[in-house]
């Protein structure tokens, strides 16, 4: 099996595409929204009017058999900023969660809420790590219940670190079901609302 690293045309489009907006949107904002410390709407509404926020485009970068589009794409966001690349690129940790471990109809369901769209976008958080398991999920804790009367999964448990935590529209949560089964019962993940192809080089 041969390996490399070479980038074919549309990959340098992509890497060309997103360097422009690195350079000229997210490196001229950057230390505003540092000073803040808030989250950079105004950047992922820019993001998402022109493709570069929402499934879509985590699709066309996941479809790339060489793997390489979705870290070219991560590059050239955190040489613009570290801060407004995480907040560009974190809702696809939740969204992986869900594509891994939710049904076609879940899918439909959530993935949209995840991003919204460009006039109102959205973010999603993922929860895994734990104060006392950090990222082991064979240690979790947080627990996911099924209450037959009143049709209703319940979690209990308490996690860190979540990016988007408390921002976010969707939060997935990653949980045990049956601790007795060891690493078989977890971890699943639970999906609760809070309350297509790049520009080619030149256009």
């Amino acid at each position: 099996m041969e390996f490399w690293l070479d980038l074919n045309e549309e990959q340098q489009d992509l890497r060309e595409w997103v360097h422009g907006f690195a350079s000229s949107v997210i490196r001229p904002a950057a230390a505003e929204w540092d000073e803040r410390e808030e989250t950079p709407w105004p950047v992922l509404q820019e993001a998402a009017k022109i493709g570069l926020y929402g499934f879509e485009f985590l699709v066309n970068t996941w479809a790339d058999t060489a793997g390489l589009s979705l870290p070219v794409a991560n590059e050239e966001l955190f040489w613009g900023d570290g801060g407004i690349g995480m907040a560009i690129s974190g809702t696809s940790l939740a969204v992986a969660a869900i594509y891994g471990s939710g049904t076609p109809d879940q899918l439909v369901e959530w993935v949209p809420q995840c991003f919204g769209d460009a006039a109102d976008p959205k973010v999603a958080a993922f929860c895994s790590t734990e104060p006392e398991a950090g990222s082991d999920v064979a240690s979790m804790r947080t627990r996911a219940v099924y209450h037959e009367a009143t049709d209703e999964w319940v979690l209990s448990g308490q996690k860190a670190y979540a990016t988007n935590g408390g921002i976010a529209n969707v939060h997935v949560v990653t949980a045990s079901v049956d601790p007795s089964l060891g690493r078989v019962g977890r971890p699943r993940s639970s999906c609760r609302p809070a309350r297509g192809a790049w520009p080619a080089r030149g256009s």
